[in-house]
């Protein structure tokens, strides 16, 4: 016959699967009530021994659903709890199951259990058991209060030691750490005198090169000024040059003009002349008064005309 045995406490399955081996059972087990299932669906279980408590699906849970499904509800199941009372009994009976074990299980009462499913369990016992039982009923009874007495003391003892040695460990880690901060203190004194003397030096470097800095940006003003001032001469170079081509240019226009003017006056004098030969000819045949005033006129507008020639000259 195949029992199921469901608990997640891997104590309590040892235990409880040695019981049932002791029986002549085989075993098979599972750490939680879904995992169960599982193993119901797919497998051939003729009982199921099912822990009440456990994270997840528990026992009265997985019960139920075994107990209601058509295909499981042939399988009986054993509730197995450490909480014994009517009203767990009361739940394992709603659930479906044919009854309650009490953890930890003892072999009789497990027996009952398994009575009530007509399961045949080992009755007889080999001479090995047998031996082991007339030992166990000969041997002295142990006591147990004074057993837990001594167990008490001792651990009252080891405690105490416990007490002790905590303290002189505190004791020793403060004397060590006073004793660090003494060994430090000179290297923290020369760590210091180092540091000083590094921002010391930082400090000397820092002015030099502000120094020199100075002395470069001086330098580069002076030499800015110097290029500035030439620039000035070139600039002053070049207008005067340009200002001297402009005056020989405009003093070589001004002749060039000048030179046609004269040429424009040499003509009209010239033209002038000829009129004033032929006027002079016509006058001369006229006579009277105003005939004269003519000529005096024409005469008066050639000296005139002559003195701008010379004039322009």
């Amino acid at each position: 016959m195949k029992v199921l045995l469901v608990d997640d406490s891997k104590a309590a399955r040892f235990a409880m699967s040695k019981l049932l081996k002791d029986q002549g059972l085989e075993v098979e087990t599972a750490a939680s009530g879904e995992e169960a299932l599982d193993i119901i669906a797919t497998d051939s279980v003729d009982i199921v021994f099912m822990d009440q408590s456990m994270p997840g699906m528990g026992g009265i849970a997985a019960t139920t659903a075994i107990t209601s499904n058509e295909k499981t509800a042939h399988i009986p199941v054993v509730l197995c709890t450490g909480n014994e009372g009517g009203k767990l009994e009361e739940m394992a009976q709603e659930a479906g199951a044919i009854g309650v074990l009490t953890k930890p299980p003892q072999a009789d009462k497990l027996k009952a259990v398994l009575a009530t499913i007509n399961v045949e369990t080992v009755d007889e016992e080999t001479p090995e058991e047998k031996e082991t039982e007339t030992e166990a009923a000969t041997a002295p009874a142990i006591d147990m209060d004074a057993i837990m007495a001594e167990v008490g003391a001792l651990l009252g003892s080891v405690r105490e030691n416990i007490t002790s040695v905590k303290q002189d460990m505190e004791q020793r880690i403060t004397e060590l750490v006073k004793s660090g901060e003494e060994n430090l203190r000179p290297l923290q004194e020369s760590l210091k005198k180092v540091d000083d003397r590094i921002v010391s030096q930082v400090k000397e470097q820092l002015s030099m090169d502000a120094g020199n800095t100075r002395i470069q940006l001086e330098a580069l003003r002076q030499q800015v000024e110097t290029a500035l001032e030439d620039v000035k001469e070139q600039e002053a170079k070049l207008r005067d040059e340009l200002m001297s081509q402009a005056d020989n240019r405009l003093e070589s226009l001004i002749d060039e003009r000048l030179n046609e003017l004269k040429d424009d006056v040499s003509k009209g004098q010239e033209a002038m002349e000829e009129q004033l030969a032929a006027m002079q000819s016509k006058i001369s045949a006229t006579s009277g008064i105003l005939g004269k005033a003519t000529l005096i006129a024409i005469l008066a507008a050639g000296a005139a005309f002559a003195a701008a020639y010379y004039l322009l000259k």
